[in-house]
């Protein structure tokens, strides 16, 4: 089944530059549809397909780009060597990181990760809500509602009369 060419709009014509949010420009290379939009990316110059809302919207990646380029910058805490940066991500599955006194580290990137989950958890286990401390903390009211149960109650106590 051959796909049947439809004109393109003027924005999506063979040339247009669009934006994505997290692997630079694209440019279209084919137009067939708002379903099937050929595009290629500058920084690689990969090819793909997508759908014309994702390309104006820049939701489209390039899956030639690493993923792990995103790590680079961010810090974990490793118990045996201590505060430590990824600085550069060497293959799929090696990361080189760098300690407080400058010292290159290689670990492999599932021990990174996990790392990396656990600063995380911890993140989340910090935030947790202030709760009371006594018991009248507990039972305090603001002023709106102190004033709404006021107002609800003088509707109850004039109500038939």
């Amino acid at each position: 089944m051959q796909i049947k060419k439809m004109d393109a709009p003027h924005d999506m014509q063979i040339g247009a530059r669009f934006e994505t949010k997290s692997h630079g420009y694209v440019t279209v290379v084919e137009y067939y549809n708002t379903h099937t939009v050929i595009v290629a990316f500058e920084n690689t110059g990969n090819i793909r397909s997508t759908t014309a809302s994702k390309l104006r919207g820049g939701q489209i990646s390039d899956r030639a780009a690493p993923i792990q380029s995103s790590m680079v910058g961010e810090t974990v805490l490793s118990p045996k060597h201590g505060m430590l940066t990824i600085t550069q991500v060497e293959s799929e599955n090696v990361i080189l990181l760098e300690n407080e006194d400058g010292e290159e580290i290689r670990m492999l990137r599932p021990a990174v990760q996990k790392l990396r989950e656990k600063i995380s958890d911890e993140e989340i286990n910090n935030e947790q809500p202030k709760l009371p401390t006594s018991l009248s903390a507990l039972t305090k009211r603001n002023k709106k509602t102190k004033d709404v149960n006021k107002m609800l109650k003088k509707m109850l106590t004039d109500y038939g009369k």
